[in-house]
């Protein structure tokens, strides 16, 4: 049996929900994290692969990711947001979601690039309120992300930003790996995968216990927001995330990693 770490958000589901329908007889078990501790059940060797952000995919040589599978965007992605009292132009201050590397990354390049401020972040537990009380802007992630509604404030969804800076899909997340991500589990993740899409409609009607989310919310999310192939045109964005990582001194190098499977 394989292990493998994941992000507990409904964007995963649809990667997981067969390893779970098939309980005991299933080939992998999956454990579940938020994503900035999923790291360490890697590199401590609980998992032979991590659901995880894309950063980490880049930030180090001699990873591996699973072929032809992703967390994903076309454009706008509903659950990654920066919330804040004054326009975008405007933020001096931000609360980074502690739980995330990718989208805090992620956010401050996009400040930059498409608004031109840099404003200084501190990370906090993701509450939109106490958030809000010490800063002009924060960002939320995951299923925290898309419930929140946001009343009064300015919104900045981070995958349709993405989009307009580039042109491009955002990869989000992927399974990341070393030489224990092998081919056969690689295999594994990609059936998973196309068995997601065969199971959304229970994936769907399942979700607002899970999360407290309407149903029509997350039917639209799973189907028309979340891509889940990785395809050319993903390689592509996450490159292109790469490089602006380092452009903007958040990495000293990006390391593409080699696809398995």
């Amino acid at each position: 049996m394989y292990k493998v770490g994941s992000v507990p958000y409904l964007n995963a589901k649809p990667l997981v929900r067969l390893f779970e329908d098939l309980g005991e007889s299933s080939p992998v078990k999956v454990l579940y994290e938020v994503p900035s501790l999923l790291p360490k059940m890697l590199e401590s060797g609980i998992v032979q692969a991590i659901m995880v952000s894309s950063i980490e995919a880049l930030r180090s040589p001699g990873r591996k990711v699973a072929r032809g599978v992703c967390i994903g965007t076309q454009q706008e992605v509903l659950s990654v947001r920066v919330f804040s009292k004054v326009p975008p132009q405007e933020i001096k201050t931000l609360a980074q979601d502690q739980s995330s590397m990718t989208s805090n990354a992620l956010a401050k390049i996009i400040l930059r690039e498409n608004y031109n401020v840099d404003p200084s972040a501190e990370p906090m537990p993701p509450n939109l309120e106490l958030m809000l009380a010490q800063h002009d802007a924060c960002i939320l992630i995951g299923d925290n992300g898309m419930r929140e509604q946001g009343e009064g404030l300015y919104i900045l969804d981070l995958g349709l930003e993405w989009f307009k800076l580039t042109n491009l899909p955002f990869v989000w997340a992927m399974w990341l790996g070393d030489d224990k991500l092998t081919p056969e589990l690689a295999h594994w993740l990609s059936k998973a995968e196309e068995a997601g899409q065969e199971r959304m409609d229970a994936i769907a009607a399942d979700a607002p216990g899970h999360t407290g989310i309407p149903f029509e919310l997350c039917n639209r999310y799973l189907r028309d927001i979340m891509y889940y192939p990785m395809g050319q045109r993903e390689l592509e964005g996450l490159k292109e995330f790469g490089r602006l990582l380092t452009v903007h001194g958040i990495l000293k190098e990006a390391w593409f990693p080699e696809v398995v499977g």
